[in-house]
């Protein structure tokens, strides 16, 4: 029988340690994390080992002692401490975590994405961009939604703020988080596979649903649904069928999580009509007091800020409909 090696279990714990110091640093998206993040790459930066030096290896004492002069003369003290590791090949000094600048209080999360399975999958997005404080109610509704056999295929674009060269945008809300777009593409084709529609009950009020693709843990009973097919120019309405249509309103569950629909009751014109599908978050904002300014600052650097459009729209207002 063979012998085998027993394991180190120094570097066994080393390891580990190690791996859950990764696993910390990579999951966390919280400010204080992100800004330990840019600290241990800004030490690797500095590390001679990791990045060579320019400085070709002193020659003799008298080649250092002549770079020390010259950058002492200089001032430069800060250069003469990083100069003098890299020559010898270790971690320069690095400024303190506080002074690598503030970090806004609230991070952007990559929020994984409904991709129900259809002829029209590809062209939903993997992942959106979601606010770190709302989605955790966000969260909550989409797995509601799951236990009923439903899918919440979203739309969120990669938000930047605009540069001091292009115009500011008339519409800021999407600029601070607070608006997330229905998929496009992924209704008003064929109201019974589809993986969402614009249905109505009767007489009721025309409203965003999603349609059960499966028996989930709270099923969802078919009832007298009709929904809205359309074409490039013109919407018509598809008439519920005999056996029904298994929906689930999306409106009451995602008002749970702080977004409601901007355009509630209002059919789509045509396939392009994109308004039925938008829902904002208006949570904290408090009429005649919330700035702008100060939803921007709770996620964007002010490095950045003061580098944008929109800049000069710090001291909007915001009037219970827009920042005015």
């Amino acid at each position: 029988m063979a012998k085998t090696t027993p394991a180190n279990p120094n570097a066994s714990i080393e390891g580990q340690a190690l791996q859950t110091l990764l696993n910390v640093l990579t999951s966390s998206q919280s400010p204080d994390m992100q800004q330990a993040q840019a600290f241990l790459l800004r030490r690797l930066a500095l590390e001679g080992d990791v990045v060579p030096s320019r400085l070709p290896a002193p020659l003799n004492i008298s080649e250092m002692g002549g770079y020390i002069n010259l950058l002492g003369t200089l001032g430069m003290t800060d250069a003469r401490s990083q100069m003098l590791a890299s020559a010898l090949g270790i971690a320069g000094p690095s400024p303190a975590l506080g002074t690598l600048g503030e970090q806004p209080p609230i991070a952007w999360l990559t929020f994984p994405n409904d991709r129900p399975i259809g002829p029209q999958q590809g062209s939903i997005a993997l992942s959106i961009q979601i606010r770190a404080d709302f989605a955790p109610s966000l969260q909550t509704a989409i797995q509601a939604l799951h236990d009923q056999g439903c899918a919440l295929p979203l739309f969120s674009p990669l938000q930047v703020l605009p540069p001091s060269t292009a115009a500011a945008p008339t519409d800021l809300l999407p600029l601070i988080g607070r608006t997330i777009w229905l998929a496009p593409g992924q209704a008003l084709v064929n109201p019974d596979t589809d993986a969402l529609a614009v249905a109505q009950l009767a007489a009721g009020t025309w409203q965003p649903v999603s349609r059960a693709a499966s028996v989930g843990p709270i099923p969802v009973a078919p009832q007298a649904w009709s929904a809205q097919t359309c074409t490039a120019s013109a919407c018509t309405v598809s008439p519920p069928p005999a056996a029904g249509r298994a929906y689930a309103p999306l409106s009451p569950v995602l008002a749970n999580a702080g977004f409601v629909q901007t355009a509630p009751g209002v059919p789509p014109a045509n396939a392009l009509d994109y308004t039925w599908s938008r829902f904002d978050n208006l949570t904290g904002l408090v009429p005649n007091v919330t700035t702008f300014g100060a939803e921007l600052a709770l996620l964007w650097p002010q490095a950045v800020i003061a580098t944008s459009s929109v800049v000069n729209l710090l001291g909007r207002v915001w009037n219970g409909t827009t920042f005015a």
